[in-house]
């Protein structure tokens, strides 16, 4: 029995490791076999990467190769000591041809050397080595052959690599309201403003996908690649905006706004025979780029989005109907009594003594509120109504652009009586810039309402047109000669005597009206010192080439020079007056429009 004893002792702990052993190998098999889980099996060696495509072009009238807008690819570059320590320690053949092992003064000169940095810094970060010192940050770099000359290499010097897509805007803030601008989500960004909001799903893109194996280190097996979808680069949007007129704009604006101390300001300017956008600028501006720096009212584009009350350039719209019902012609003789019984709560000329009788040229010529508050009143509300919303107020333009505003034109059956008299004159009824500007381009364009637009195409990566736009008729809100007469009454606004005298253009004939309006606040009524003051131009007026809208919210409202003379400088006259005849001429010079008034250019003058 002693002897049984012993030889259990003997053989019991070798039964015990056996078992053990035999135990854990069955666990192992289960667990490689996905045995202990109700999950259906897996392998844990695929994977699938999303490949983020290039955002499509943003660009001018000149092309692609002038973008406003574009994408590039960025690598940023970062080294992991401890990978470099075990490759130098190893002896990794950097050069296997060569035989040239891997040494961290090599590494630290072909590093510094192509991302141009220190190389005592580089050298100093290669020898950080420890916990935590993994994957420092070194540089980024859009330049693709520093990239081609390191990827190879990357493995054996210790680098990680990671490539993302960014959102250039090569011209900074120019025309910055108009494209918008891109989250800076690194994962799903997108277009939040402007075209690039408007237009994001062709600018997008579409994304490519890589599906396959990988080692248990995590290392791609190229050949078992089942996957391999390249991204498609997003398509080109190619704007009316010609770069050189936008230019001349936003710097004219900028002088106008510090000169006038105003709020802000906008300016658009119309082609007038098709409706195209040449230039479209709001103060103050943005970077796309760092739009997060800036605050949100800077994003806001107010030749769109801003509901203001026209003031006096609604005139013209209420002459074109007061011609169009022939209810008066150019010469017609209006009585400026303010107190005429036949008309109620009629508005005043703010201080002006006119003759007894004043014809509908001339009360253009000077903006006479007595005579077109009498005209509206005669034209009649209904009729009214129906001639302002002819001429596109209270309706979208339809423009290619987010966030525009419809205006308020509110129906008939609300106007009360004073309303008769003060719609004629722009008051009581709101505006866009767009609206104005496209109103005046009917004017301009014979009587017929074009659709504005900003967006001449849209192009694929093969250059197939998916999305063109061209000049567009939408209405016609009245006869052509009523449409050519109204064009010549509003020439002597920007002649001596006009309102607008500053508005001239030397060579070039002007059709233009200028625009004081009080701004109204909720509660409070309408300001005494508050103004939006605008000048609307057409040039040259005999064969119009381009409408001209300048608008200045809040200019200071006057100021003195000298002892003698007061300026006011809230007048849209005084202060944006200037700014279209800066405008327009250096667009007549750069369009090459042949002058209509040759007379008025000595010969020694290239302008």
């Amino acid at each position: 029995m002693s002897g049984w004893n012993e030889r259990a002792h003997f053989w019991l702990p070798f039964v015990a490791l056996g078992l053990g052993a035999c135990g854990l190998c069955v666990r192992l098999v289960m667990l490689h076999l996905d045995m202990l889980t109700k999950k259906p099996k897996s392998n844990d060696y695929t994977y699938v990467r999303d490949l983020r495509p290039l955002r499509g072009t943003i660009c001018g009238a000149a092309g692609p190769e002038y973008p406003f807008a574009c994408s590039a690819k960025e690598w940023e570059y970062r080294l992991d000591a401890d990978d470099l320590l075990t490759n130098v320690t190893k002896k990794v053949m950097f050069d296997k041809k060569n035989k040239i092992p891997v040494t961290y003064s090599l590494a630290s000169r072909l590093i510094a050397d192509n991302l141009d940095l220190p190389l005592l810094s580089v050298m100093d970060i290669c020898a950080r080595r420890g916990s935590g010192r993994r994957n420092l940050f070194l540089a980024t770099s859009m330049d693709s052959v520093v990239h081609d000359a390191l990827a190879p290499h990357a493995s054996v010097l210790g680098l990680k690599i990671s490539e993302k897509n960014i959102r250039r805007y090569p011209q900074g803030k120019r025309l910055s309201h108009v494209l918008g601008f891109v989250t800076h989500n690194p994962v799903a960004s997108v277009g939040s403003a402007g075209i690039e909001m408007r237009y994001e799903t062709f600018l997008k893109g579409r994304p490519g996908r890589v599906q396959g194996m990988r080692t248990a280190l995590g290392k791609e097996v190229r050949i078992k690649r089942g996957v391999d979808v390249d991204p498609q680069t997003g398509y080109t949007v190619k704007l009316t905006i010609d770069h050189n007129i936008q230019y001349q704009v936003e710097k004219a604006l900028a002088v106008g706004v510090a000169s006038n101390g105003a709020e802000s300001a906008w300016c658009i300017v119309l082609a007038a025979r098709t409706g195209a956008v040449l230039a479209m600028a709001t103060l103050p501006d943005y970077e796309p780029e760092n739009y997060s720096k800036f605050p949100t009212n800077d994003m806001r584009n107010c030749a769109i989005s801003v509901n203001y009350e026209p003031g006096s350039v609604m005139k013209c719209i209420t002459a074109c109907a007061a011609l169009n019902e022939k209810i008066v012609g150019p010469d017609t003789l209006i009585n400026t009594a303010h107190n005429d019984p036949r008309y109620y709560r009629l508005p005043t000329d703010h201080g002006h003594k006119w003759d007894a009788f004043m014809t509908v040229r001339d009360a253009i010529v000077h903006s006479s509120n007595i005579v077109f508050g009498k005209l509206g009143v005669d034209v009649g509300p209904k009729r009214l109504y129906k001639y302002m919303s002819e001429f596109g107020f209270g309706h979208k333009t339809g423009v290619q652009l987010p966030g525009e505003e419809r205006g308020n034109l509110p129906p008939v059956e609300k106007w009360d009586k004073v309303k008769w008299s003060r719609a004629p004159i722009g008051q009581g009824v709101a505006v866009t810039g767009i609206q104005l500007a496209a109103a005046y381009g009917a004017i301009a364009n014979d009587g017929e309402l074009l659709r504005p637009y900003i967006v001449e195409s849209v192009t694929d990566v093969d250059g197939q047109v998916i999305e063109h736009h061209e000049k567009e008729v939408i209405g016609h809100p009245c006869r052509p000669e009523v449409a050519r007469e109204v064009r010549n009454m509003m020439l002597g606004v920007a002649k001596k005597g006009g309102t607008a005298r500053r508005a001239a253009v030397r060579g070039y004939t002007v059709a233009g009206k200028t625009g004081t309006a009080q701004i109204a606040y909720p509660k409070v009524g309408y300001s005494s010192t508050d103004y939006h003051a605008s000048f609307v131009g057409i040039v040259p007026a005999s064969r119009p080439e381009v409408v001209i809208l300048v608008t200045y919210r809040k200019p200071v409202f006057c100021r003195r020079r000298g002892e003698r003379y007061e300026i006011y400088n809230h007048q849209g006259g005084t202060c944006a007056a200037p700014t279209f005849r800066s405008i327009a001429e250096y667009t007549m010079r750069y369009l090459e429009v042949e002058p209509d008034l040759p007379d008025e250019i000595p010969e020694d003058d290239d302008a």
